[in-house]
């Protein structure tokens, strides 16, 4: 090995490929690895670190990698809590210090103040990020933003791009039963800044509620019926940034992604107005969502699969009744809308 000690910092955040690849490349050149990682406290410093994983998380996911490669003997895992960490002081012997492009500066710096303190100068060793689908570096931000997933493989594929995806028969079976949770009612506490609704039904339901939800997604049908003529119809009392666009029974048109695109360019509540059906608008919404939200659609005939008391006695009686599905967006969520996206058939 080249040398004995060397240090490695991160937050680790959502451990991805881009943070196995620059601990992997620590590791091959050097006898011992000190993994540095951010504390909790030195997390919320940052001002623009939100909903960071909690310091033992990140511990433990970085350990289980490095025993995962066969290094775990190799390594110290330390906390630090601040941009120093032990680099100020006689604790370890280092001779090196690994770091990225964007944090190469920071180490110019530790070594300037190693110098102040008559300690010796540390090899600076850069190591490239991983780049993701489109180009663009793998990061815990973007993966928060929902754009791509933890090996830097992006949600909406670039060959979806102006193409109208249909849905096809063999998955309709699988697109009638429920995503997510299912409820007859709004629940409680929802955060409206945070949730989605698609269908005109939903939606009237949470407007009855006054939400505020950030999105709603309507076509003016209920069952592929007319029955609302205008926004206000379905709740809507103040003037909210609409999109029109159009989308066809049974696709998913690249307008429709791009309409879900736009209304995450800024943080003002939108309606997303479907001339067509918007009955498949929850998969581009789970797929462009950034980790956090949650997306609500209506689901028909609730009662058959649901155990609340006023839903089977309203089925039994005959009466109309439209359930409520609560699906949030988490990875795993976002995994099932694009495995079951990349099924469709694809039509220019």
């Amino acid at each position: 090995m080249k040398y004995d000690q060397l240090i490695a910092s991160g937050t680790f955040d959502l451990f991805h490929k881009g943070h196995k690849s620059f601990l992997e490349k620590s590791f091959e050149v050097t006898d011992e690895v000190i993994v540095c990682i951010t504390s909790n406290s030195y997390v919320k410093s940052f001002k623009d670190l939100k909903d960071i994983e909690d310091f033992e998380i990140r511990k433990k996911t970085v350990l289980q990698f490095l025993t995962s490669i066969g290094v775990a003997d190799r390594a110290k895992i330390i906390s630090i809590d601040d941009v120093f960490g032990p680099l100020l002081t006689r604790q370890f012997d280092p001779n090196a210090i690994a770091v990225t492009p964007q944090t190469e500066k920071t180490a110019i710096e530790i070594n300037e103040k190693r110098k102040e303190l008559d300690l010796p100068q540390l090899e600076i060793i850069v190591i490239e990020m991983e780049k993701a689908d489109d180009g663009g570096l793998i990061s815990s931000t973007r993966i928060r933003k929902g754009e791509i997933n933890r090996g830097g493989r992006l949600y909406v594929r670039n060959n979806w791009r102006d193409k109208t995806l249909k849905l096809p028969q063999n998955l309709r079976p699988v697109l009638q039963k429920p995503l997510g949770k299912l409820l007859s009612w709004v629940p409680s506490g929802v955060d409206g800044s945070k949730a989605i609704t698609i269908g005109d039904i939903s939606t009237q339901k949470f407007n009855e509620k006054n939400v505020g939800q950030f999105l709603s997604v309507v076509d003016f049908k209920v069952h592929r019926e007319k029955m609302f003529e205008k926004l206000s119809d379905l709740g809507f009392v103040e003037d909210i940034e609409t999109i029109k666009v159009g989308n066809p029974a049974g696709t998913i048109t690249w307008d429709l992604f791009e309409a879900v695109q736009k209304a995450f360019s800024t943080e003002n509540r939108k309606i997303i107005l479907v001339k067509g059906e918007e009955d498949l608008a929850v998969l581009p919404a789970l797929l462009i969502s950034p980790l956090g939200f949650t997306v609500y659609y209506g689901q028909p005939a609730y009662a058959e699969a649901s155990s609340d008391a006023k839903a089977l006695a309203d089925r039994s009686a005959g009466r109309p009744n439209e359930g409520l599905v609560e699906v949030p967006v988490t990875e795993q969520n976002k995994e099932k809308a694009y495995d079951l996206v990349s099924k469709f058939t694809s039509q220019s």
